[in-house]
């Protein structure tokens, strides 16, 4: 009877939670990755090692679809209003519209050198985000 009672009170919600990890669920909020990108989009870059970081959030913020299904508007509210992707050679590339959205994640700051990683937003035609793409840099 206690090993049933240990099962039933340890070793299930330690399995449960063992597993929702192992899954990819990270615990952050989709308004948390959102709040991130957008302190990252407006943010000086000045090395390489930031840049990673960045992109690993990116990376994070897709995998955990924390701008799926969102509208132009609240995306526009969340992270900002990305750069039309008819100026980016990287959306037509990659399959995205000239009205989908392009963001560079980071500003180069001075004597920085390298690549900012890429987030590029699509959306479907009622204007909801139905895929996105980033360019990793780390």
């Amino acid at each position: 009877m206690q090993a049933s009672k240990l099962t039933a009170t340890v070793v299930v919600p330690t399995l449960l939670a063992v597993t929702a990890i192992a899954c990819g669920g990270t615990g952050v909020a989709p308004e948390e990755y959102r709040r991130r990108l957008r302190e990252a989009i407006d943010a000086p870059v000045s090395s390489p090692e930031q840049s990673a970081d960045n992109s690993r959030l990116v990376e994070e913020a897709l995998n955990e679809r924390a701008l799926d299904d969102m509208t132009r508007d609240e995306v526009e509210a969340a992270i900002g209003r990305g750069d039309p992707c008819s100026r980016h050679p990287r959306c037509a590339e990659n399959g995205f519209e000239d009205d989908d959205w392009f963001y560079a994640v980071g500003q180069m700051g001075e004597g920085a050198s390298g690549a900012v990683p890429v987030l590029i937003v699509g959306f479907d035609r009622t204007g909801r985000v139905d895929r996105s793409w980033n360019l990793q840099t780390h």
